[in-house]
């Protein structure tokens, strides 16, 4: 389940090419801290043909040197050489169950698969403005399970509309995933295909998924605003043959009410 929220604020929030903080003016000491809590909806694991609504809580205090402490982010320091935006943080990967322990966690679609426990990530980000458009690169390393492998996301993001209330974009992302990542979350060995009943599978490194949608702000005041996105999530290559994936193409929604301090 932390994976899956993890996955749905990079692929949906992330659409801006900024955090939640950063969409109301920074106060003028240059430190900012926003709280809020939202609602998504999202697949119950990366290929399920089943969603569900989640609470999606944040929390994100931003200084002027270039440290921040954000549940979206993690905690790390961003700062900015030339014209690239370069941040590092250590983050968390959440982990997958492997049977629905209750409404917010886990799948009986993946009974006998094994649980995945979470890890310490470090994550590694480079930004670059092109025009109107905004480039990133992204890596996410796992610390104290580096038996799980490792992601690299590209991503682009564009305005389309913007004013003193409303600030509207698109973008689109690709997540590519090693050997050891893809085995992890698509994989089946002997094992899990005796206690689970699928197939054996290898899954090799390449492209797991392809992400679009449209972020909308709307500030409500100097304090509040409502932030939200709608997007599509494809899964490809040797994530989509999985037989653990039920759904290649799901939607992702969600919404959030943000209150600047």
């Amino acid at each position: 389940m932390r994976h899956l929220i993890s996955f749905a604020l990079l692929s949906i929030c992330a659409f801006s090419g900024k955090s939640f903080a950063e969409d109301a003016k920074p106060a003028p000491s240059g430190d900012s801290f926003s709280a809020g809590i939202g609602l998504a909806y999202v697949p119950e694991y990366a290929g399920a043909d089943k969603s569900r609504v989640l609470p999606l809580p944040f929390l994100e205090r931003t200084y002027a040197s270039g440290v921040f402490l954000s549940t979206q982010r993690g905690i790390g320091y961003e700062t900015t050489v030339g014209d690239f935006k370069l941040s590092a943080a250590l983050g968390y990967g959440g982990g997958r169950e492997d049977h629905k322990r209750n409404y917010f966690s886990g799948s009986d679609a993946l009974k006998g698969m094994g649980k995945i426990d979470g890890s310490a990530q470090a994550v590694l980000s480079v930004g670059y403005q092109l025009g109107s458009v905004g480039l990133d690169f992204t890596t996410r390393q796992n610390i104290n399970h580096r038996e799980y492998g490792n992601t690299y996301a590209i991503s682009a993001n564009t305005p389309l509309y913007s004013d003193s209330s409303d600030q509207i974009g698109f973008g689109m992302s690709a997540t590519y995933g090693d050997n050891k990542h893809m085995q992890t979350y698509y994989g089946v060995t002997a094992r899990q295909a005796l206690y689970s009943g699928y197939r054996t599978y290898t899954a090799k490194a390449g492209f797991e998924n392809v992400t679009a949608g449209i972020n909308w702000n709307h500030v409500l005041d100097a304090k509040w605003s409502v932030h939200s996105g709608l997007g599509i999530n494809r899964l490809t290559s040797d994530a989509a043959d999985s037989p653990l994936t039920k759904r290649k193409t799901t939607p992702m929604v969600m919404t959030a009410l943000i209150y600047k301090f």
